[in-house]
């Protein structure tokens, strides 16, 4: 009843009071974009493969169209865009929406490893679900705490071994990048005078380390109930295996 009373009361405020409300809602019917058909982005999953060194065409021949025969007839697939670029190949597969994506990626999974084979030099494919035209929700910017002289591009290593492994686990994360940072690696200069003493070529230095760094496979050995699986551990991890790399060897004969 105060309420009422009020506004026979005060007739002018009650009147500049529906004004503004008018005037407000005028504007924002001017200003709000309204769409009878709003813009809404699809799920999608990326698929990229690296062949480093390849060409274009080379990708698209080898790659892309092995890979697009196996998704095709996808469930819930609604388009499929291939594209190259030197050494890369990627295929963003559209789904419709309410798809369950956790479904789709083991789908997509499963296609992947009917697919009969790559090139040698080419790198396991990789599923992402988030598009291209995506943008990044977060960015997270690693400082160095006070008292800490380690130069910062050091924890490269960390921050993709743990910082992002754990930030991937986060429900709803799609995918996360990182930038900066170094790589750990062992770098084997040449020197042009010892290679010609010995009669060797850069490609036999290269072919010599490449077969030496190698994981392999040997069977197993059945010892009564139990097997043992047999395994060769050839990686060259540090530089005294390397320095110990047979490049070549010959053999001389007595008199």
């Amino acid at each position: 009843m105060n309420l009422i009373k009020a506004a026979i009361e005060r007739p002018i405020a009650v009147v500049a009071a529906v004004l503004l409300v008018v005037l407000f809602g005028l504007v924002a019917l001017r200003t709000i974009p309204i769409q009878l058909a709003p813009d809404v982005n699809n799920p999608v999953i990326t698929v990229t493969t690296n062949w480093f060194g390849a060409a274009p065409a080379e990708i698209e021949r080898e790659i892309l169209n092995q890979q697009e025969e196996e998704f095709a007839g996808l469930e819930g697939l609604e388009n499929i865009t291939g594209s190259a670029q030197p050494g890369e190949g990627k295929i963003t597969l559209e789904f419709k929406i309410g798809t369950n994506m956790d479904r789709a990626l083991l789908l997509v999974a499963n296609r992947l490893d009917r697919v009969p084979d790559y090139p040698d030099e080419t790198d396991q494919p990789t599923l992402d679900t988030s598009g291209s035209e995506d943008n990044a929700i977060a960015w997270m910017i690693l400082n160095l705490a006070e008292g800490n002289n380690k130069p910062i591009h050091e924890y490269g290593d960390f921050i993709k071994d743990v910082v992002k492994e754990r930030l991937e686990r986060v429900p709803g994360i799609g995918k996360i990048n990182v930038y900066g940072g170094s790589e750990r690696e062992i770098q084997i200069i040449v020197d042009p005078s010892l290679l010609a003493r010995y009669q060797i070529t850069v490609g036999d230095l290269s072919r010599a380390l490449r077969e030496a760094n190698v994981s392999l496979g040997a069977g197993s050995i059945d010892e009564g109930k139990r097997r043992y699986v047999v395994r060769t551990e050839g990686e060259l991890d540090n530089l005294d295996v390397i320095r110990e790399v047979l490049i070549r060897s010959t053999e001389t004969s007595g008199a």
